[in-house]
């Protein structure tokens, strides 16, 4: 099967990145792999600057099973979306919490745990 050139290459580049995110233990969704793999696409596209303008990457659902496939990633586990909206909910909770704090009106320091 032909795959073009531009392609080729970005899915190269995507599964040392893949294979980096694993290494790191930092989960990956299907949308985050998309995002990434139509980034590499693009700088790829403006490296090789003339005649590349026309080439076009959509990263659908089906190019990325297709991948997966040709990268030999059966064992490649992807996240659910829902990992990213965790991900926002975990970084959020420090902001909230220390906002919940402030409305009950805790005495300073009784949210303290003794060892800290």
């Amino acid at each position: 099967m032909y795959i073009p050139f531009f392609l080729e290459s970005m899915e190269r580049l995507l599964v040392l990145w893949l294979e980096d995110q694993q290494q790191r233990c930092i989960p990956v969704s299907l949308r985050l792999t998309q995002e990434k793999a139509r980034s590499l696409f693009e700088k790829l596209k403006r490296e090789k600057g003339e005649g590349s303008e026309s080439e076009e990457f959509g990263a659908s659902k089906g190019w990325f099973m297709r991948f997966k496939a040709r990268a030999n990633l059966h064992n490649f586990k992807v996240q659910r979306e829902a990992a990213s909206g965790d991900y926002k909910a975990r970084s959020d909770f420090p902001r909230i919490s220390g906002a919940v704090v402030e409305l009950m009106h805790f005495p300073e320091g009784a949210m303290r745990s003794k060892d800290g």
